[in-house]
This record gives structure tokens, sequence and C-alpha cells, in this order.
């Protein structure tokens, strides 16, 4: 991944911001799109486990935090958007 940010800066002028906040987007919506085959006796959770399925959303969760972190994290810090530009 850090090699992915690094080198998307430096052959790009991709702002390392938006590299983080693409990575954060994928983990999260790549989860919510999967989110159904963690519920009981669904393709991740075969046993029918209801941990499986909460620990899930929990991750979830911490995801969309993250998530939203970012975007708060520049709002408040507006030059961050300029580390890593060239």
């Amino acid at each position: 991944m850090l090699a992915v940010v690094l080198g998307l800066s430096l052959a790009f002028g991709v702002p390392y911001f938006f590299s983080l906040l693409g990575f954060a987007a994928w983990a999260f919506f790549g989860h919510l799109i999967t989110l159904d085959d963690d519920m009981p006796g669904e393709w991740s959770n075969l046993e029918k486990s209801k941990d499986i399925w909460r620990i899930s959303q929990v991750e979830l969760g911490v995801k969309f935090v993250v998530l939203v972190s970012v975007f708060l994290l520049v709002a408040v810090f507006p030059s961050l958007k300029e580390f890593g530009a060239n």
C-alpha cells in the first residue's frame, strides 16, 4: 500500500490525502457491498454464527469511522491536501 501511495505521488503528483481517502473508501464500500455474505447461513458464514455477523458489523463501523475521520482531518487541516503533490 505504501508503495502505491508513493508511486502515485511521484509519478502523477497525487497528494497522499487522496490515496489515503481512496484506500479508506475502497475498504468501506467493499465491505458494505459484501456485508450480506456475513449474515448467518450465507456464503461467508455457513455455520450460522451470530458472532461472525456482529463482528462484521463492528468492522464496517470502524471502517466508516476511519473514512469520516480522513474527511474531517482534511477539513480541519486543509494544508494536508498538498503533501505528496509535485
